[in-house]
């Protein structure tokens, strides 16, 4: 195990690693990555004052720290994942939500979660279909008019869809194969004419009203914690400006359903890539909107612990994606405000506060 005693500053998103939801206090929103010899690591803030990281191996940490059981099972899957992008870790942090051992909120908020990626996939796959019938010269008020679930209906759009088909010199079965690849690849964003956004749209959103909430808190509090607050505030505000250049090329690339189609071996890796981008870019984010929206309705020495606590955890901006140099920031905000940046102490006790487990759990349950 190494230590760092400087706040780190990861050069990419791999580096950075991936939040991982553990419900153990002491392992709460750490990183995983792969290392030079592509074994995985977790990379632990450091306990005392906000500063550095300690780099674990993977398989060390549960002799390291006493993990609930439900850590232990999800520690097993990440394994088993072979992966850890934030979509790898995502998918084992649901499975082991599932299995109940993070409590029946958890499993209920993970079932919604997966019902929500499968319905968001049909309504961008039905989306992507309709702008392809209307590529095809069916307009507005006919696809109002027509019900595409009615056997008069299908046959219609049937009919459109080879016409658009030939139009994009392809066969039908290979358009409706790169429409439906197209849903997978476009949905976890969603198409910006969706009546719902997609999930990492969706998080952009939250991360915004965060940077709000949190920024007002910092301009109005009488604490100490008021300019970590302003550093957090500053930080979502520049994810949020790489991330609605990323959408707004997503946007683009979607909005030309007919070339995107046409030219969609040459597109899928360069979509792919735009989804994964803004997945990393708002990776641990949802657990800090979570955390602050519960903050909100306590006392202000508590909400000040919460601002230090989302200090710790803060995803700075990889140095490759800005010459914004937040890590230089945050040590001027550690050097004159090293009072406000203790993290997991019980302030009457100064002692590890047991009672985090059941709060973790609380906010893994909402952030699913």
């Amino acid at each position: 195990m190494k230590g760092s005693t400087i706040i780190y500053a990861p050069s990419t998103f791999e580096e950075r690693g991936t939040a991982v939801a553990f419900t153990t206090p002491l392992l709460s929103q750490t990183r995983v990555r792969m290392d030079d010899r592509r074994r995985l690591e977790v990379l632990i803030p450091s306990f005392s004052e906000g500063k550095g990281i300690y780099v674990v191996p993977w398989k060390a940490v549960p002799d390291m720290v006493s993990m609930t059981v439900h850590d232990r099972f999800l520690h097993e899957q990440i394994v088993r994942s072979g992966g850890c992008s934030p979509q790898d870790i995502r998918k084992a942090t649901l499975r082991a939500a599932r299995s109940g051992l993070a409590g029946p909120d958890a499993v209920q908020a993970a079932r919604a979660a997966l019902a929500m990626d499968e319905e968001h996939r049909t309504l961008t796959n039905f989306l992507l279909m309709v702008e392809v019938l209307r590529t095809a010269g069916m307009t507005p008020r006919e696809l109002l008019r027509t019900d595409l679930d009615s056997r008069e209906g299908s046959a219609l759009a049937r009919s459109f869809m080879t016409k658009a088909a030939a139009a994009l010199r392809l066969e039908p079965a290979e358009l409706f194969a790169r429409v439906s690849e197209m849903a997978d690849a476009m949905s976890p964003v969603g198409l910006i004419q969706a009546p719902e956004p997609g999930r990492l749209r969706r998080r952009m959103r939250m991360v915004a009203e965060f940077r709000d909430s949190i920024a007002e808190w910092s301009r109005e509090s009488l604490t100490d914690a008021a300019p970590v607050a302003a550093f957090c505030a500053d930080v979502a505000t520049h994810t949020l400006e790489i991330g609605e250049r990323v959408l707004a090329d997503f946007d683009r690339r979607a909005g030309a359903i007919g070339a995107a189609i046409r030219d969609w071996d040459a597109q899928v890796d360069t979509v792919h890539g735009l989804a994964a981008r803004l997945a990393w870019l708002v990776d641990g984010w949802d657990y800090i909107v979570r955390a602050w929206d519960q903050a909100r309705s306590r006392d202000q020495h508590e909400q000040s612990m919460e601002v230090a606590e989302i200090f710790r955890i803060l995803p700075l901006v990889p140095r490759c994606e800005s010459d914004h140099d937040h890590a230089a920031a945050a040590g001027d905000v550690l050097v004159r405000h090293r009072r406000s940046v203790r993290a997991y102490e019980d302030w009457r006790t100064g002692v590890l506060d047991v009672e985090l487990v059941r709060r973790i759990e609380r906010i893994k349950a909402r952030a699913a």
